[in-house]
């Protein structure tokens, strides 16, 4: 029996420690995987703010997780850290993982794990005058942010950790490029800094061969980010529930039916 992606080639570039159970799962279903991270994730420089942060958000009406990386940090800045307020995950792996941190339940958006998705949660439309603590990383998640407070909230993100931007050699990238037919990208972030390693008249030869792949992303709005400067031959697929499981059932649906 054929596997659903034999013959795929398929390009990892999240954080080391993240990849293994997506390529296994991959393998598993046929394809070849590349894991070449393009992404390190550090401690935050400031851990001391941090953990004065975490002591804030333990008593917040609501605390937010947008990542696995910010609930693994939080708990090893504070092993006592236990919010008393409602708690939210902004996609599946991050409310199962605030669960099994905090010990109780953790709402999560409905459909797409996406922010606009969070936002649109009947318990998060009015909170004029309550306090909201964000547990993220340094930079994303603004529209978060930016949302809550002009619908009245107090809110502080607290930056438990970094991304660490990681640049393979051109040598490299021309290799993963003529071999991958596939790229996963899990944010903007991610797949700005992409684009930026492939950008310039210098790179023209890398850049055509990176457009050739089919891009997989968590969004639309992930894509729009670089609209102008990637010009993909196919169009992304987009995984709005981002998970391993979910990336091998989309491209073995796209396998045996859209071949754009």
């Amino acid at each position: 029996m054929k596997l659903p992606l034999a013959g795929r080639t398929v390009w990892l570039m999240r954080a080391a420690h993240q990849s293994a159970a997506w390529a296994e799962l991959l393998t598993q279903a046929g394809a070849t995987v590349i894991v070449e991270p393009l992404m390190a994730i550090e401690p935050t420089p400031d851990r001391a703010a941090a953990h004065q942060a975490l002591a804030r958000a333990v008593g917040a009406d609501c605390v937010i997780a947008t990542s696995t990386n910010a609930i693994d940090a939080a708990w090893q800045l504070r092993l006592d850290f236990a919010p008393t307020g409602r708690l939210y995950g902004v996609g599946s792996a991050s409310a199962q993982a605030l669960e099994t941190a905090a010990g109780r339940a953790v709402e999560r958006p409905e459909g797409a794990f996406t922010s606009e998705a969070l936002l649109s949660m009947d318990s998060l439309m009015h909170v004029d005058g309550l306090d909201i603590s964000i547990l993220s990383g340094e930079g994303g998640r603004n529209v978060v942010v930016e949302t809550l407070t002009a619908r009245g909230a107090r809110v502080e993100k607290i930056a438990l950790y970094r991304r660490r931007w990681l640049t393979p050699s051109p040598a490299r990238l021309h290799d993963i490029f003529t071999r991958a037919d596939t790229a996963i990208v899990t944010s903007g972030e991610a797949l700005a800094h992409l684009s930026d390693l492939v950008s310039g008249p210098e790179n023209s030869a890398l850049r055509s061969c990176l457009e050739r792949c089919r891009l997989v992303a968590p969004s639309t709005r992930v894509v729009k980010q670089v609209d102008q400067r990637l010009n993909w031959q196919h169009a992304p697929l987009i995984v709005e529930r981002i998970n391993g499981e979910a990336i091998v059932a989309a491209l073995a649906r796209l396998s045996t039916g859209d071949r754009q």
